[in-house]
């Protein structure tokens, strides 16, 4: 794939509970930006939000977003990692 069909791509969900990990999810960058600000703001149920930025493999810039949610978060689950794929362009063509 090159870096110009990066407009194409959707930001996409990855999520581990428990050490088992779910199917990656397609989201919208609306859906995304709407998660991530929720996570900032749950100090209670949020331990860490931190954002990287670089390139992928194939040359197209993104941006990952990595939130670990604190134990009690979710009933029954002690330990929530959510990892968001985001294709820069996709940020910039807002």
């Amino acid at each position: 794939m090159s870096p110009t069909l990066s407009t194409t791509q959707h930001p996409t969900l990855y999520t581990q509970a428990d050490g088992v990990r779910y199917r990656p999810e397609p989201m919208t960058v609306i859906g995304v930006l709407s998660h991530i600000s929720s996570a900032r703001a749950g100090v209670e149920s949020v331990d860490a939000v931190n954002v990287y930025a670089f390139t992928s493999r194939d040359g197209i810039p993104l941006h990952v977003v990595y939130i670990h949610h604190t134990p009690g978060r979710w009933h029954g689950v002690k330990d929530v990692i959510d990892v968001y794929e985001i294709p820069t362009a996709a940020l910039t063509d807002l």
